[in-house]
């Protein structure tokens, strides 16, 4: 019998005069790291100022000396290298050990049985005493019928496990099978699943590779085409005209990398002209031509408040956009102002703060 040392989790523990208190448990708790045994009774720590006792059947639950209700002379004894060969286990193993209880109680019974044998001996002359002995002799075999039944009740239900299990094992069985059925019933179904599921990938892809050849990309609405005849000179003159724009806008360190008119070119000389896409060297640069893009519509020389910048959206961004631009007309029609989208949905610009002069 292990008592008074952890195994395998610390150390040997050493004698202690009586259970701590529970400010020092309390301080044993946040003191000790987690691989320290604690009692399965109040939680202690079990560290070597703890009389305590380890199961000897799971060798992992310990219990100090102030939940077991031992005295310390029991404790010394039970301790000592040359003490009685008892064993202690604790609450679950002592439940497992198939009627344990039971057979101890029984032996007690029988214990106080002799005893009062031993005195009904004494008391044969005594006949006023005889009925009283009759009686409990009556109660504790009645007693021990019942413990026995109590013993056969438990054994039964032992054997029966053993059937329960293969029935158990049974169904899972018939699952396993029904499930391995199912698979190869649906399989055209799952292989067209796959299909769908690769195809949305694959356009997932695809959209991820546009939206990122784009990113530098901005579109520009309402700049007057050029009527040279070479396409050279024409893309010369619209960059003149971004020149000047990104000037107007106070960016003038970005660079265009590439601009190309979009759609093909109309004859008649009154209509709309073609938008732009302009390539720029960089991302920033693109975001900082869209947030300064607005104030061109203060500028009311140089027709630069016809002029409108957006960023250049792939097909299935723009699809997705055109609720938005919808509600966004709406709700101006209805009286609102001041309103963009921004972030995928339509909300009011922010205006700056009115500056106070003292």
């Amino acid at each position: 019998m292990v008592k008074g040392k952890a195994t395998p989790k610390s150390t040997t523990r050493k004698n202690s005069s009586s259970a701590p208190a529970k400010a020092s448990v309390e301080a044993s708790k946040s003191k000790f790291a987690c691989n320290v045994p604690d009692c399965v009774g109040c939680g202690i720590y079990v560290t070597d100022d703890v009389r305590a006792l380890q199961c000897d059947k799971c060798q992992g639950s310990w219990k100090c000396l102030g939940c077991l209700k031992i005295p310390n002379n029991m404790y010394e004894l039970l301790i000592a290298e040359n003490g009685p060969p008892l064993r202690w286990f604790c609450d679950d193993c002592d439940d497992q050990a198939m009627g344990t209880s039971q057979n101890c109680g029984m032996d007690k019974l029988l214990c106080i049985v002799e005893q009062l044998m031993v005195k009904v001996e004494k008391l044969e002359s005594v006949g006023s005493i005889d009925n009283k002995i009759e009686e409990m002799e009556r109660r504790l075999v009645e007693k021990c019928v019942d413990i026995e039944h109590q013993l056969l009740d438990r054994m039964k239900k032992l054997d029966d496990k053993p059937a329960v299990i293969v029935e158990t094992q049974q169904k899972i069985e018939h699952m396993v099978d029904q499930l391995r059925s199912n698979m190869n019933d649906a399989g055209p179904v799952v292989q067209a699943v796959q299909g769908v599921v690769q195809g949305a990938l694959q356009e997932d892809k695809a959209e991820e590779m546009e939206q990122e050849q784009r990113k530098r990309n901005v579109i520009v609405h309402g700049v007057s085409e050029s009527q040279a005849d070479t396409p050279e000179e024409r893309v010369e003159e619209d960059m003149t005209v971004l020149a000047a724009m990104f000037h107007e806008v106070n960016v003038d360190d970005a660079k265009v990398e590439s601009v190309v008119r979009l759609g093909k070119k109309s004859g008649d000389s009154s209509s709309n002209p073609r938008p732009m896409k302009v390539i720029l060297d960089s991302v920033d640069n693109k975001v900082r031509l869209l947030r300064n893009a607005k104030n061109l519509r203060e500028k009311q020389e140089g027709g630069w408040a016809r002029i409108f910048i957006h960023q250049d959206l792939t097909a299935k961004q723009r699809e997705a956009r055109k609720p938005l631009v919808a509600e966004l007309k709406e709700r101006k029609a209805n009286g609102e102002k001041d309103l963009i989208i921004f972030n995928r949905k339509v909300v009011q610009r922010k205006r700056p703060l009115p500056t106070v002069r003292s």
